[in-house]
């Protein structure tokens, strides 16, 4: 008899999860900072590419689900013949500051009389920033004489926005979208806070510390009913 309810149950799942309704897309963003950033850091600008998953109420006009991003907001090269004691060559050192992020996602779609589709949406998660380096000895090095992580630091953050959803043809939509951050502190570097002091054989890290406020504008596609 316990088997039996086993597999009623799971028949049931297996048909609730062809019977959901599935979006998946992509976007590539940019973000100026606003706020305590801006007095912090200035113009910085944070390009970042995305991808999002969304499930659709049928009975609802909502959607749920996570984006996921990631973006370099900076980069500094530096050719250096006094990185390691004894050895005079010229060597290329790489530093990128990243940026990484995880958000939940709800968003409204109200029922409206056009073809463009208005949406306002809230998202809630972390950002993740982080300095790493990279000592090669040629732009076509395939292996990196040495490699690591400076530094990294994470924070929560909400986002509040929306945008619109132009139709392309059944499945595909081209959406344009702005969102405005705010969130906890964090510690981070940015493109010429570190310098290498070579009498002393380290890095001298000026640290920055702001809450992550920014506004960002993102242009994507978005592929309705994916398991169609």
């Amino acid at each position: 008899m316990k088997k039996l309810i086993l597999v009623i149950s799971f028949f049931g799942l297996f048909q609730s999860s062809h019977a959901q309704f599935f979006l998946a897309g992509g976007y590539f963003n940019g973000s100026v900072p606003v706020g305590k950033l801006k007095e912090e850091t200035g113009s910085l600008f944070f390009p970042t590419i995305s991808g999002i998953f969304l499930y659709e109420f049928q009975s609802a006009p909502l959607q749920l689900g996570l984006e996921l991003g990631y973006g370099i907001y900076g980069s500094n090269l530096e050719r250096r013949t006094d990185l390691f004691q004894g050895f005079n060559d010229e060597l290329r050192l790489r530093r990128n500051n990243n940026l990484a992020t995880g958000m939940a996602v709800i968003r409204y779609l109200p029922v409206v009389n056009s073809k463009i589709t208005p949406f306002v949406e809230a998202q809630f998660g972390a950002n993740y920033l982080y300095t790493r380096y990279k000592i090669r000895e040629t732009l076509l090095s395939e292996e990196s004489i040495e490699s690591g992580q400076d530094y990294g630091d994470w924070a929560l953050a909400y986002r509040l926005g929306g945008g619109i959803q132009i139709p392309l043809d059944e499945f595909l939509r081209l959406e344009l979208r702005a969102t405005i951050q705010d969130g906890n502190s964090v510690r981070f570097l940015q493109r010429g806070d570190v310098r290498y002091l070579p009498d002393e054989g380290v890095f001298d890290y000026n640290f920055r510390r702001s809450p992550l406020q920014y506004m960002t504008f993102s242009v994507g596609l978005i592929h309705y009913d994916v398991f169609h």
